[in-house]
């Protein structure tokens, strides 16, 4: 008899450990949600990547090599702010894993894992960098586009360029909603933004480009810009 008392409570113990070790490992897995939502998720996108290099400067510069940089550059300043952040790519090689294609092909398999990453992210924004060319050298200027799905997010935009062209001296050019052409600003998941940094085929604005000091302050520019957005969007001002 007393074998299975002592039984019966052994199992009772086991079941309130059962229980309590559940209740925290339920708890522990929603902590992101109940406790972490308060902190701002931004994916940032190194545009283009190996075998597509996006424009090619006059002197030279690719331009998949200039976005990484300022990409890295920009994770590092908002995780400095207590930004989480999500990169698409860390290396100069794109996002495709397609074998014997051509580089169409893989531009489009890049495409749709890099909208894949959008859709599983739960992030608050998507910041993608890229730079400009054009036929002619004089073109000069940064160019920023939104995705017209989120039109709220053109605020976000404009604050983006304007701190941009404050830190560089670089012209404002264009705010504007993005073309619907571009794959991942037509129909995204998020708030997305596009940034043109500048045009590599002005031999200036590439000089300055490819400086890590320059790089460095369009950085800090965005940086800031979405810190102070999402810090009034906390406070219920707009």
């Amino acid at each position: 008899m007393m074998y299975l008392i002592f039984t019966k409570k052994s199992i009772s113990a086991v079941l309130i450990l059962v229980f309590f070790f559940s209740f925290f490992a339920i708890i522990r897995s929603y902590a992101g949600t109940f406790f972490k939502r308060d902190c701002i998720t931004v994916i940032v996108d190194a545009g283009h990547g190996l075998p597509d290099g996006g424009a090619v400067g006059t002197d030279g510069t690719v331009e998949q090599e200039i976005n990484l940089k300022i990409a890295k550059k920009l994770r590092e300043v908002l995780e400095a702010k207590g930004i989480e952040v999500i990169m698409t790519r860390e290396t100069e090689n794109g996002l495709s894993d397609l074998k014997n294609a051509s580089v169409r092909q893989m531009k489009v398999d890049d495409m749709k894992k890099r909208l894949a990453i959008m859709k599983k992210s739960n992030a608050d924004l998507f910041v993608s960098i890229h730079i400009n060319s054009y036929k002619t050298a004089s073109a000069s200027g940064l160019r920023v586009f939104y995705s017209p799905k989120f039109e709220e997010i053109k605020p976000l935009a404009e604050n983006i360029q304007e701190r941009m062209a404050d830190v560089t001296g670089a012209k404002m050019s264009v705010v504007g909603a993005a073309d619907k052409k571009l794959y991942l600003m037509k129909n995204p998941p998020l708030a997305s933004i596009l940034l043109e940094c500048g045009f590599l085929s002005n031999p200036e604005e590439e000089e300055k480009l490819r400086s890590e000091d320059y790089q460095a302050r369009l950085a800090w520019a965005i940086a800031d810009a979405v810190e102070k957005y999402y810090a009034l969007q906390k406070s219920g001002e707009r």
